[in-house]
C-alpha cells in the first residue's frame, strides 16, 4: 500500500515550490503532462532523475542506481548548498544527505535532522495523541483501551460497544483509512485478520458522532525552531466514518468556529512536537463531534496529501482569498488517455482562467482507471464543482463541446 501510494501521489510534488529545483520522479510519469502543468502554471519544468524500478522505493532505488546519481550530480553541479525536501523523513533520506555532503555540498533538510528522527517515529504513532491529550488541556481524544491480542480486542470492542454504541479500531500506522474499523455491537472483526496495517497492539476507541455540513477536520502545520511557523486549515471527506476520499485546503475549508479550534490545537500539537525535536511539516488529522468539541484522531509526521495544495495557495499569495479542492482518486473509464480526453478538458479550463490541474495521470493504464484532480475557488463549494464537471467531463464518450 505504501510502495502503490507513494509511487501515484509522488507526482504531486510537482506543485510544493516554484523555487529552482531538480525533482526525483518514479519512472513512468507522462512527460507531456508534465511539461503542460508547468505551462498552466508559468513555470519552466525543471529537471527530473528517475532512477531505475527496484525495490518500489523512491530514494531506496537511487541509492542503488549509480548512472541516476551521475544524472543527479551533473544537474547540481554549480550548486554550493541544496535544500532536501521532503515527503517525510526515512533512513535512506539521511543517508542521500550523506552522499550528496560527499559531492562537496552543503545539505539542508526540511524536516526532522536524524537526530530526532525518533520523533518522527513517535509522533506517527497514534499513541502520541494518547499521550499528548494527557499533557495538553485543549487537546482532546476520544475514550479508549489499548489491546496485545486478540483476546483483549474481543473485550475491548464488546465493552466499547455496550458502552457507546458504536467503536473505531486503530491500528497504530495506517495509510487513507486503512489500518482502522468502525464496529459496531456485535460486528464482525474480519477486517482486521484481513488488512496487512492491522498488527498488535492496537488502540480501541470511542466512535465520535461526526457534526454535520463539517467533513473531518485536519491541519498541516509547519514546526520550526521557535515553534509553529505556518498553518493550513484542511477538511477531509471521508466514506464509513474513516476511509479517505478528497480534501479541502483553505479559509473556506471550514466553518469559522471549527477553524479556531483546529488553529489551537495546531499550536499546542505543533510547539510540543518542536519540544520533542520535531521539525518541518506534520499534519494532524481530527474529528468534528456532534457534542460540538473537537477530537484528535491521529498526528501524520510528515507532508500530507494536501501538501500541494498549500504550495499552491503560497505560490499564488493567496492563503486568504482561495480554497483548493484536492481529489486523489477520481475515476475515469477504461481507454481513457491524457492527450485525447484529459488535456483538451483542462486546456479549456485554462483558457477560461480556472486554476485546476491533473496533479498525477499516472494510473490512467490500470485495471480501474484513476486521475487526481485539483481545483481552486473562492469557496470550497466553487471548487468542488469544478472537480465535479472535470469528472463529468473526462471521458472518452464525451464530445468536445460538453466540457462546462
Amino acid at each position: 500500500m505504501i510502495r502503490f501510494g507513494g509511487t501515484y501521489e509522488c507526482e504531486h510534488s510537482v506543485f510544493w515550490s516554484s523555487n529552482p529545483r531538480v525533482l526525483l520522479l518514479p519512472a513512468g510519469y507522462d512527460a507531456e503532462w508534465f511539461d503542460d502543468v508547468h505551462a498552466a502554471l508559468g513555470l519552466q519544468p525543471p529537471p527530473v532523475v528517475s532512477p531505475d524500478a527496484r525495490s518500489g522505493l523512491l530514494v531506496r532505488d537511487l541509492l542503488q542506481d549509480g548512472a541516476a546519481q551521475a544524472v543527479l550530480r551533473k544537474h547540481l553541479s554549480g550548486c554550493v548548498q541544496v535544500n532536501l525536501t521532503m515527503t517525510g523523513p526515512t533512513p535512506d533520506v539521511y543517508l542521500l544527505a550523506a552522499m550528496l555532503r560527499g559531492w562537496g555540498l552543503t545539505v539542508e533538510l526540511d524536516g526532522v535532522t536524524e537526530e530526532h528522527y525518533w520523533s518522527s517515529l513517535y509522533l506517527d504513532s497514534k499513541v502520541s495523541c494518547l499521550d499528548l491529550a494527557r499533557q495538553l488541556p485543549g487537546v482532546l481524544v476520544s475514550d479508549g483501551l489499548i489491546v496485545d491480542n486478540w483476546t483483549e480486542l474481543e473485550g475491548a470492542v464488546g465493552v466499547m460497544t455496550a458502552r457507546y454504541g458504536r467503536a473505531i479500531v486503530r491500528s497504530l500506522h495506517g495509510v487513507a483509512g486503512n489500518g482502522t474499523l468502525v464496529v459496531k455491537g456485535g460486528g464482525s472483526l474480519d477486517t482486521v485478520a484481513k488488512d496487512s496495517f492491522f498488527t498488535f497492539p492496537l488502540v480501541v476507541q470511542e466512535f465520535i458522532e461526526h457534526a454535520g455540513d463539517v467533513g473531518c477536520p485536519a491541519v498541516d502545520v509547519l514546526v520550526g525552531e521557535d515553534g509553529v511557523e505556518d498553518v493550513v486549515l484542511c477538511s477531509l471527506t471521508v466514506e464509513d466514518g474513516h476511509l479517505f476520499r478528497s480534501v479541502n485546503v483553505g479559509q473556506d475549508a471550514l466553518p469559522a468556529v471549527w477553524a479556531q479550534r483546529v488553529d489551537q490545537v495546531a499550536h499546542e500539537l505543533g510547539t510540543a512536537a518542536r519540544d520533542l525535536g520535531y521539525r518541518g511539516w506534520m499534519c494532524v488529522d481530527c474529528v468534528a463531534g456532534a457534542d460540538e468539541k473537537l477530537y484528535v484522531t491521529e498526528i501524520n509526521a510528515r507532508r500530507s496529501g494536501s501538501t500541494h495544495a498549500g504550495g499552491l495557495l503560497r505560490q499564488w499569495g493567496a492563503e486568504r482569498d482561495l480554497t483548493l479542492s484536492a481529489h486523489f482518486m477520481v475515476p475515469v473509464p477504461e481507454g481513457t488517455t491524457y492527450r485525447e480526453h484529459i488535456k483538451p478538458v483542462f486546456e479549456r479550463l485554462w483558457a477560461s482562467g480556472v486554476r485546476a490541474y491533473p496533479t498525477t495521470v499516472r494510473g490512467v493504464g490500470w485495471p480501474d482507471p484513476i486521475i487526481a484532480v485539483i481545483a481552486a475557488a473562492p469557496t470550497a463549494e466553487e471548487a468542488e464543482r469544478i472537480v465535479a464537471g472535470i469528472r463529468e467531463a473526462v471521458s472518452p464518450a464525451a464530445a468536445p463541446g460538453n466540457a462546462s
